[in-house]
This record gives structure tokens, sequence and C-alpha cells, in this order.
């Protein structure tokens, strides 16, 4: 137990089996887990979603997350017992870094700083084109097939803006 490592397991049940079900399955991949001498250290359940793509005809799936500590020795079997279960459609089985306090608050910092900034940019876009519109207009004349463009451009721009935040 020397040499354990962070690993994230994930896996989708198909929908079709009951709530109950999902539980029923999940304990007995923890316990499977456990029994090789795996520390679950989180568990996330992200509920249902469509597939893709269908999986042997399935195409709503429950999505698992679970995070350990286990030796890497024991992942082949851990896997191959996932890949034989015929209750898990797909299972994945990744190294995962464990993140310190510290990462996790500067990847807050920056997340919010790159939020700063673009929003900073549409208001520096918006002002800029309010301001030199008009007087653009009085030093040279316009091109309707570009102003028609730039206006598109910047409606689809906003319409998006507005499906990302939604």
């Amino acid at each position: 137990m020397q040499n354990m490592k962070h690993y994230e397991l994930m896996y989708i049940l198909p929908v079709k089996v009951g709530v109950d079900d999902d539980q029923a399955i999940h304990d007995k991949i923890k316990a499977m887990l456990m029994s090789e001498g795996a520390e679950v250290t989180s568990e996330n359940n992200m509920g249902k979603r469509k597939l893709a793509y269908p999986i042997n005809n399935v195409r709503h799936g429950s999505y698992m997350v679970i995070e350990m500590e286990i030796e890497p020795l024991k992942l082949a079997k851990i896997q191959n017992w996932l890949r034989l279960s015929s209750e898990i459609l797909r299972s994945q089985l990744i190294n995962k870094q464990v993140k310190t306090i510290e990462q996790i608050a500067r990847e807050k910092a920056i997340q919010e700083r790159v939020a700063k900034d673009e929003a900073l940019a549409n208001l520096a876009e918006t002002v800029e084109t309010k301001v030199e519109a008009p007087h653009m207009a009085k030093t040279k004349p316009v091109d309707k097939t570009a102003v028609q463009l730039d206006d598109l451009d910047k409606k689809l721009a906003k319409i998006l803006e507005q499906e990302i935040v939604n």
C-alpha cells in the first residue's frame, strides 16, 4: 500500500435500469473497489443524460464518477471486471492529479480574471462602436454590405452570448 495513486472512475448505466437498481449497482461497484484495496475519496452522481451516440440501442444513461486511491497493479483486474459487467454501458478509469487548496484557488482566480477581461472587452467594443459610428459616417462613405455584415456579426455574437449565459 505504499505506492497508491489517485484515480477517477466514470461509468454509465443504462436508464432503463430503475433508480433502486442504479444504487444497487453503484454499491456493488464500490464494494468491488474496496475489496481490491481502494480508498474511495469522492463520489458524484452526475444524473441522467442523453448519450452522444446510442450504445447497444440505449440513448440515455446515468453517469457516476468515483475518485479513489489504489495501487496501480490492481487496475487491470478492475478494468476487466467493469468491461465484463453487463450492467455497465461504458466505463473509463484515468489517473488523476490530486489538486491542493492553493491550486484550486489559483484556478478560480484565473477563471474570474478571464471572465472580467471578456466583460471589459465586450464593454469596450460596445462603447467603441457607439463612439466611432457617427464619426466614421462623416469622414468616409459607408459600404452598405459591410455595415450589414457587421450588424449581422454583432447580432449573432449577442445571441451566442445569451445562449452561453443561459
